[in-house]
């Protein structure tokens, strides 16, 4: 009993200190603004007990420079399963603390709890107080005190105070050991160590502390200027010691930097060479970090009279040639190969500078490249890259414009030292420019076979270079380059002065979307014996014309161009035809059919009478023929399916005449020999 009653009697000791220490410290603390700082939170009834439901939010906030504390001195809460019932939560800065229920004594409070409920500097505590809805024990609740107090920001190792600090209420300063000047961030000592030596003309200058280590955070800023006509020459002396890091960059360094020209900044430890600065002006600026032990430098400055040195200019020469001149010397100035003066709108090269008491030259005009510009090109063509440049020694390449068309030779061009594009021989762009010709023998591959007496459709861009006549008189051609076509000469004889509507890209004759395609002239080969409109051709040698659109044919997967064969090729044994022609008797054809025939020696082949020449070819096969409404159209290799961008498809021949029935097995159809035609082809095309 006797125990129990001194224990109390401590408790109670300790609770009137606190109560004393609280009282003080109201009594005695300044009031910061409208910031209380101090008082008491406590339960709603307390201390008789707190009523069901009853509930309590608190909430104070710290000032700057202040952190708020809260000392609980009792709690007496009914006690419950992780106080789900009645509890009483802490949190510092929104951060949940505690969630306590249940009996405390002080010392245990003192203990385990107190300790902890502080905010950070300028934060806020707060409590929430909930009961549930009975209270039979007729618990007391719970009391506490708050005080805001000062915030010693000299113990914070992160106050960024470089050198000394000086903590008060509400806040904290930084300030500086002699010799040393504080920074305008406020944070930072730096060494007073700038010094202007305007007039001297020879001298020493080192860093803080020579020959000692320098000191940290240092900025020193040495100004040398004398008058004009006169030139700084600094030589480095004794140790040269400035931190640099193993990669080569600087951590603490030594610019100089003179009124005219580039700065150089030093580092590291070799002794750097003796520099003539070619300035009246320099900066001497030398800077440390917050860390180190290096010893720093020390340099001898001295003035010589200016001079002026070449090149007046980048990319440019200068005569005569001396390693200096004086003052009053003149020069001419010559832009070298492949650069003009940028000031004059004309492409001259040189003029004449002389050099004045401040070591510069005058006039000063810069040397550029000479610039190409970009080219003109024709209609299909342009430049592979649009943003590549267009100076001297640069070079640009050509191409076409869509995949349908590709360049008939070199494509790469650079510009020379006169500003003309140049190709690899040497010739100018207008002289060697390149053409786009139309990518020829290429197509949709799809099945084959089948015939065109009798035969089966082609597909969609299977034979692109088909071309149809429909009306009077009705025939074929094919399509040779974006302008011109082949056909048969007794297709368009008597149609010469006419235009005629060629329809192209498509595989049906009732197309609803096809390109049609306008002659604009109509040349058939000068030695072709022509007929009137109501005779009969005895004579199909020479059966060729050529013709040419009034406009440029726009290509596309469904019509490009057939290639022509080469003189060499070797004539093939299989080859394919194709037309809208009769596949019956007397059925003519609403598709575009196709069929392999083979080639026959023409004594094999029955002319009925008619003239046979060497500009003839003989082929077809078993019900395999082309017929009327045919005339015109292609008769090509290889067999197709067979044709690929490195075998593309030529045409052989020109469906021309045969037999007054087709598909007879023992008769043939007759093709003009293209390849007998080159040179005309060729020829008519350029003069046309």
């Amino acid at each position: 009993m006797k125990v129990k009653v001194q224990k109390e009697r401590a408790g109670c000791a300790l609770t009137l200190l606190i109560m004393i220490v609280f009282c003080v410290i109201v009594l005695l603390f300044p009031v910061c603004g409208s910031v209380s700082l101090a008082g008491w939170v406590q339960s709603p009834g307390h201390p008789q007990g707190y009523d069901p439901h009853s509930n309590l939010t608190w909430k104070k906030c710290a000032p700057t420079g202040h952190k708020i504390t809260l000392t609980l001195i009792h709690l007496d809460l009914e006690e419950s399963f992780e106080c789900e019932d009645d509890a009483l939560k802490l949190y510092a800065d929104e951060v949940l603390l505690f969630t306590l229920c249940g009996r405390k004594s002080m010392k245990e409070l003192q203990a385990s709890v107190n300790p902890f409920l502080h905010s950070s500097p300028g934060g806020c505590l707060s409590a929430s107080f909930l009961a549930d809805y009975s209270n039979t024990e007729r618990h007391t609740g719970f009391r506490g005190f708050y005080t805001v107090q000062d915030v010693n920001e000299c113990m914070d190792p992160e106050n960024e105070c470089t050198q000394l600090c000086n903590n008060y209420i509400g806040g904290y300063r930084c300030f500086c050991r002699p010799g040393y000047i504080l920074d305008s961030d406020k944070h930072t000592c730096q060494v007073s160590c700038s010094e202007d030596r305007t007039g001297s003309q020879e001298g020493v200058l080192m860093s803080p502390e020579w020959p000692g280590p320098y000191p940290e955070n240092a900025v020193c800023s040495y100004t040398l200027a004398v008058e004009e006509g006169l030139q700084f020459e600094l030589t480095f002396t004794g140790v040269f010691d400035v931190e640099k890091k193993e990669n080569g960059e600087c951590i603490d360094s030594l610019t100089i930097k003179p009124l005219s020209g580039d700065a150089e900044t030093l580092c590291g430890r070799d002794v750097p060479s003796s520099l003539l600065t070619r300035s009246q002006r320099v900066e001497i600026i030398f800077k440390s970090d917050h860390k180190g032990a290096n010893r720093g430098f020390s340099l001898y400055y001295k003035t010589r009279g200016m001079k002026c040195t070449g090149p007046v200019t980048p990319k440019s020469s200068l005569y005569p040639q001396d390693s200096e001149y004086l003052t009053g010397n003149k020069v001419t100035v010559k832009c070298d190969k492949g650069h003009v003066l940028k000031s004059n709108e004309s492409a001259e090269v040189e003029y004449t500078a002389t050099c004045q008491k401040n070591g510069q030259w005058s006039p000063v005009i810069p040397c550029e490249p000479v610039d190409c510009g970009i080219p003109e090109l024709p209609e299909l063509m342009e430049l592979s890259d649009k943003d590549h440049p267009t100076t001297y020694l640069n070079k640009i390449s050509l191409k076409c414009a869509n995949k349908y068309y590709q360049l008939d030779k070199n494509d790469n061009f650079i510009c020379n030292a006169e500003g003309n594009w140049v190709s690899e021989s040497g010739q100018t762009l207008t002289e060697d420019l390149p053409k786009c010709e139309a990518v020829c023998g290429i197509n949709i591959d799809a099945s084959f076979g089948g015939r065109v007496f009798g035969g089966k459709p082609a597909s969609l861009g299977q034979i692109p270079w088909q071309l149809l006549h429909k009306s009077n008189p009705r025939g074929g051609a094919s399509l040779i380059s974006d302008y011109w076509a082949l056909t048969a000469a007794h297709v368009v004889d008597g149609f010469e002065t006419t235009t005629m509507n060629w329809l192209g890209g498509i595989i049906h004759g009732q197309d609803k979307n096809p390109i049609t395609i306008e002659s604009e002239k109509i040349i058939i080969h000068p030695k072709y014996k022509k007929v009137s409109l109501n005779e009969k051709q005895r004579n199909y040698d020479n059966d060729i014309a050529l013709i040419k659109m009034s406009k440029r044919v726009p290509l596309g997967s469904n019509i490009r161009p057939v290639c022509l064969p080469d003189k060499t090729d070797e004539p093939a044994t299989e080859l394919t035809i194709s037309g809208f022609g009769r596949y019956e008797e007397v059925k003519m054809s609403r598709n575009l059919l196709h069929a392999s025939v083979q080639i026959y020696p023409l004594n094999e082949c029955d002319s009925l009478g008619l003239p046979v020449t060497d500009n003839m070819i003989c082929a077809g096969g078993d019900q395999v023929d082309s017929c009327q409404g045919d005339s015109g159209g292609p008769l090509f290799s290889p067999v197709l399916g067979y044709g690929s961008p490195d075998k593309p498809y030529r045409l052989i021949g020109i469906v021309s005449w045969g037999p007054p029935g087709c598909g007879h097995e023992s008769f043939k159809g007759y093709y003009t020999k293209v390849q007998n035609y080159l040179d005309w082809i060729k020829e008519t095309m350029e003069k046309n």
